[in-house]
C-alpha cells in the first residue's frame, strides 16, 4: 500500500538545521527578502553550541603567544555576540591557548535567537524531522519532513544543510568521509556546575587542571578518561562550564553520530562520566568544593561525523600556512583542536595570524540547488578541527543565506553566484574581509 505524501509548503530558501550556521543562514536570507523556512528538531535553537552545551563562543579572536588577542571575525558573528553580550549572556574573552573564547548563557542563546528569527520574518518548524529528499535529476527540488502532524513535504528553490551531519547532502547523493579513514573525533557530555567559588577556582590555569586530573587518575579512584578537561566560568555568578568527558566505547571502536545505537550508547557514558569528574574537581580543585552539578546537555556534544565533500576542500596546509583566497567568507585562527578518545586532547596552536575559508568547501560535489554550512563543510580532518568553531559556523550560514538570495534573484543555482558579490554583501554587513 502506497502512502502520497502531501506538499505543505512552497518557500524560496529551506534551511534545515538550526545551530549557528541554521539561524544564521535563515535570518540573512529573510532579510534579503527571500521566502525563508528553518526546520530543526528540537523546540529551540542552538544545536551543538546549546543543545549539546559547548556553552563556548570560539573562533572569534586573534592568536597570539602572548595571549594578547583582538576580534578578527564579526558579521553576523558579530552581531549575535554583541546581543548575547548587551543582554549578560556573553562574557570574555577567556584564554584558551594562544587565542580566547567568550562563554555564554546557553537561555539567552535561544531568546537571542528567537528574536532575530522572528525579527527577519522567519517561517518555523519546531519538533520536526527531515527524512528525504526530493530530486530532479541531481538537483534537490524538496525534502520530506516528519512531525506530530505527520510526514509531508515541502518545495524549495535553494536548500541549505546546517544539519552538522550532512544529512540533507548525503540523502541528496553528494559524496562524503568520515574523518581521517572513518576515525572521527571523539564526542563529550557536558554539563554545569553550581556554587564554585571563582575566587579560588581562576587561580589555576587549564595546565594546571591537567596535571591535577593526570595526578588523580594514578590513585585509581576515579574514572578519568580525558585528562585534559575543559572548565570554564559562565556568564551567570557561581557556575562553571564543564567540558571535560570523552566517550571511547570499551572496545575501543569509532562511535558515529549518525548511528542511533552509538549516539544512545553516548548518552549513557556520558552521564556516567559526569560523577567522576564531578567528585575530581570537588577533591581536587579549590573552589569547587562545595559545588554541584546543575544539569547536562540535553544532547552528547559531537565535534565531527559526515564530511561532505565539495568544490574545494580545506587542507591541514591551508590551515597552518595561514592561507588566504580569494573567495574567503570566513577567517580563524583558532587552534587545530583534537579530540582522540583513548589518544587523549590534542591542540596545535597556529602562529600569530590566521587563515581564511573559501566559498567553495560549502558547495557539496555531483548536487545542485543545495549549500553547506556548519561543520559538515569540507576540511581535510586536522583542518576540521579548527574550523568547525561557532564564530565561522555563524559566517558561512551568512554567506550561504546571501549566496541563496543572489541565486533565486539571478535565476541561477549556488555554484554559479559570483562569489565577489557575496563578498560585498557580507562586507556591508559587518565581516571582515579583505
Amino acid at each position: 500500500m502506497t502512502k502520497e505524501i502531501p506538499i505543505i509548503k512552497e518557500i524560496d530558501v529551506v534551511v534545515v538545521g538550526g545551530g549557528p550556521a541554521g539561524v544564521a543562514a535563515a535570518v540573512t536570507s529573510a532579510e534579503q527578502g527571500m521566502k525563508t523556512l528553518i526546520i530543526e528538531r528540537y523546540g529551540f535553537f542552538g544545536g551543538a553550541n546549546v543543545a549539546g552545551f559547548s556553552a563556548t563562543i570560539g573562533g572569534l579572536y586573534s592568536s597570539t603567544e602572548n595571549g594578547e588577542v583582538e576580534q578578527i571575525v564579526q558579521g553576523f558573528a558579530g552581531r549575535f555576540t554583541d546581543l548575547l553580550r548587551a543582554k549578560g549572556g556573553l562574557i570574555g574573552p577567556v584564554k584558551f591557548g594562544h587565542t580566547a573564547l567568550a562563554p555564554h548563557d546557553p537561555f539567552i542563546w535561544k531568546e537571542t535567537a528567537d528574536e532575530l528569527i522572528k525579527g527577519a520574518n522567519v517561517e518555523v518548524l519546531f519538533h520536526t524531522s527531515f527524512v528525504d529528499v526530493i530530486m530532479e535529476d541531481n538537483k534537490i527540488v524538496g525534502v520530506v519532513i516528519e512531525n506530530k502532524d505527520g510526514r509531508s513535504a515541502i518545495k524549495g528553490k535553494v536548500f541549505i544543510d546546517a544539519t552538522g551531519d550532512g544529512d540533507v547532502a548525503a540523502k541528496a547523493g553528494a559524496p562524503y568521509v568520515y574523518g581521517k579513514d572513518g576515525v572521527i573525533q571523539s564526542t563529550t557530555m557536558t554539563f554545569r556546575m553550581g556554587n564554585v567559588n571563582w575566587d579560588k577556582a581562576s587561580k589555576y590555569s587549564l595546565e594546571d587542571i591537567w596535571e591535577k586530573a593526570e595526578e588523580a587518575d594514578t590513585t585509581g579512584k576515579y574514572n578519568l578518561p580525558r585528562k585534559h578537561p575543559f572548565i570554564f566560568p559562565a556568564p551567570r555568578k557561581e557556575q562553571a562550564i564543564m567540558n571535560a568527558t570523552s566517550i571511547i566505547a570499551t572496545d575501543n571502536r569509532v562511535l558515529y553520530p549518525t548511528k542511533t545505537e552509538d549516539l544512545t550508547y553516548c548518552e549513557f557514558a556520558g552521564r556516567e562520566q559526569i560523577r567522576e569528574y564531578e567528585k575530581f574537581v570537588k577533591d581536587y580543585i579549590p573552589g569547587f568544593e562545595n559545588a554541584y552539578i546543575i544539569d547536562n546537555a540535553p544532547q552528547i556534544g559531537i565535534r565531527q561525523s559526515r564530511t561532505i565533500e565539495g568544490e574545494y576542500t580545506l587542507t591541514n596546509e591551508d590551515v597552518v600556512n595561514a592561507r588566504k583566497f580569494d573567495t574567503a567568507i570566513a577567517r580563524s585562527a583558532w587552534p587545530i583542536e583534537i579530540h582522540g578518545g583513548a589518544d587523549g586532547v590534542k591542540v596545535v596552536n597556529l602562529d600569530d595570524d590566521y587563515y581564511e575559508i573559501p566559498f567553495e568547501v560549502m558547495l557539496p560535489k555531483n548536487v545542485e540547488g543545495i549549500m553547506t554550512a556548519g561543520r559538515c563543510v569540507s576540511c581535510e580532518h586536522e583542518a576540521l578541527a579548527s574550523a568547525r568553531v561557532v564564530a565561522q559556523c555563524f559566517e558561512e550560514g551568512s554567506a550561504a543565506g546571501f549566496a541563496a538570495a543572489l541565486a533565486i534573484k539571478e535565476g541561477i543555482m549556488p555554484k554559479q553566484v559570483d562569489v565577489k558579490k557575496v563578498r560585498e554583501c557580507m562586507i556591508k554587513n559587518g565581516s571582515i574581509l579583505y
